[in-house]
Formats: C-alpha cells, structure tokens, sequence
C-alpha cells in the first residue's frame, strides 16, 4: 500500500524537509499542533460508570481500573501521528499543503514506513474514520481496543476533512522517526514546482529506485506523467541468475522470509554464494531468511505442519540451503 505526504516549498519548510528526507526521517507530531482544532478530540461515559460501580461495589479493583483507565487517556499527550493521504491527485491538498501546485508529494511504501524494525515504537496504522459527532468512548469499546477504542481516540475526524482521504501513523511518542531508503518509492512535482526543486531530489535520490512524475491539469482534472526515474547503483547483477521467488516474500516486524527457487547448478557452491550476494542486495531491507530450492514443487509443503516422512523427505531433497542474514 502506498501512502503519500504533500509539502511545501516555502524555504524554512523545504530546507527543514529536504535535511530531514536526506536522512531517511520523518517527523511525527504532538497532536497539539494538527492543523485541525478537533483532531484528537472525544468524549467518554466510562469515568461515570466506573464511578456509579464504585458507589455500589467499593472495591480496590474499581480505583486500579479508574487509575489505569485516566494513565490511558492521558497517553494522548504523548503519542506521535503522522498523517499522510491515500490520494496522490487530491486539488484540495495540493493547493493547501503543496505552494498551490509548486510543491511536491513523497510516495512512501507503507509498509516499510511502518517498519518496527526502524521504530520499534510503531503502534498502529488507520484509515481516518470521518464522522459528523464526537466520537464517545463507551464501555463496550473495551472489547474492541483497536477497532473502536483506538479508532475513536486517535483516528476519528470530522467530516469536514473527508477530503483528505486521510492514512494515519501513531507511534508511542512523538519525535523524529526512521525509515529504510527503499520506502520512497517515488516523487510528484505540481505543474509550478520550480526546476531547482526537481534537480534536487534528482541528486539526492541518483543512487536509489525512485520514479518522479509532474501532476498537471487535463480535462478538468489532474494527471500526471512520467518524467524522470533514478536507479540504485548495485554492486551485483541479480539478473544474471535464473531463479523464482515462489509466493510473497513473508514479512513481521522484525524480518522478511524469502522462499526461491533457484534454476541455476544447485551444486555449485560458488555460484550460489554469488547469487545470494546478489539477492540480498537487490531484495533485502531488514533481517531476512532465505530458503533457496531446487524446485517449486516443494511449495505445497511450506505452509503445511506437521510434515509426514514422505513430506520431510521430499523437503529435504528439494532445499539447497537456508541462508539468516542481517
């Protein structure tokens, strides 16, 4: 999934920006300086619950939970969001967040934003949920603590904003946050983004696989166009090998496990090792697993347990090598 990031090219913002991109950064804000006076913005009936239940059951497990229930609230003050669009071609956002069509939107590959291997403080990633109300918080979204208690609190906007067709990040605090050079994946310019803009993500980016595009007008509405395209500079030519990724790469947190099939002599100990160099470099953007085969009929097996003797034999003629590497 991809998400995008509009900004501006007033000079303070820019260089602020250009620094913080450079550096594989981005910034997650204080709730307190969205631009949208309600953003982060609830009412909630569990507090006069808790203290109607207290007044029947005077327990001391009632004051734990009206004590740890307050801490969860106050955890707003705390958490960092950064907020992005869903919509590459929004008029609205590139008028009010991109100079009125001088400036630019970032193309990030969400997944690798969210990557808890960069930032281990990622919480969630929502879609914001626009709603004419204020969101209540009730007893029976407890239950629910990502769908509706975190929903409500951090991803719920008035609709107003829909828009925006807004991508939300929370993390556990605000502040500077990392990610893999690979998350951007491309760069839109607005028909008026001056040429300096452009050559300059042109050089920062001339070692990595970036597309750039210009957005213009067409037929009373936006569309864009290819215009320039830089290319990682590889050490090794994966090309050069024949082989298979067998089904998507599997990806947690922490590390990608990639299943191939590779064509080429699987008794040439030296080629193998080369391809692998090759491979890692092309594919991999964290710690990662590489089980490398000698066919793709041993897919059928990779997702079952137990195997039988049968299955384990045939698993155990068909893998080349298994390769951990961070």
């Amino acid at each position: 999934m991809k998400g995008y990031k509009y900004r501006s090219i007033e000079k303070d913002v820019f260089d602020r920006d250009f620094k913080t991109i450079e550096n594989n950064s981005f910034y997650s804000s204080n709730y307190s300086i969205l631009n949208d006076p309600f953003d982060i913005y609830f009412d909630e009936e569990i507090s006069q619950l808790v203290n109607i239940l207290k007044i029947l059951f005077p327990i001391k497990e009632l004051d734990n939970f009206e004590n740890q229930f307050k801490e969860v609230l106050k955890f707003k003050e705390k958490i960092g969001v950064y907020c992005l669009s869903s919509d590459f071609l929004n008029e609205q956002l590139w008028a009010y967040y991109a100079s009125s069509y001088a400036g630019y939107c970032i193309e990030y590959d969400l997944d690798k934003l969210v990557d808890k291997g960069q930032n281990v403080d990622f919480q969630c990633q929502f879609e914001i949920n626009y709603k004419e109300n204020i969101p209540t918080l009730d007893i029976d979204d407890i239950t629910n603590l990502k769908d509706n208690f975190i929903q409500k609190m951090f991803a719920t906007k008035k609709s107003a904003w829909q828009h925006e067709k807004e991508i939300r990040l929370i993390f556990d605090k605000y502040g500077m946050k990392k990610f893999h050079p690979s998350a951007i994946t491309g760069m839109y310019f607005g028909i008026k983004t001056p040429d300096i803009i452009k050559e300059s993500f042109y050089k920062l980016f001339e070692s990595r696989d970036v597309k750039f595009y210009e957005v213009f007008p067409s037929n009373f509405k936006l569309d864009f166009r290819l215009i320039n395209e830089t290319k990682r500079k590889l050490k090794y030519d994966v090309t050069k090998f024949d082989f298979e990724i067998i089904r998507p790469p599997l990806t947690n947190q922490w590390e990608q496990i990639f299943d191939i099939y590779y064509k080429g002599n699987p008794t040439d100990k030296q080629e193998i090792e080369k391809f692998i160099e090759a491979f890692k470099e092309k594919y991999c953007t964290k710690e990662s697993t590489l089980y490398i085969f000698n066919n793709k009929e041993v897919l059928p097996l990779l997702e079952k347990y137990p195997l039988t003797v049968e299955q384990n034999i045939q698993y155990e003629n068909s893998i080349i090598t298994t390769i951990y590497n961070k």
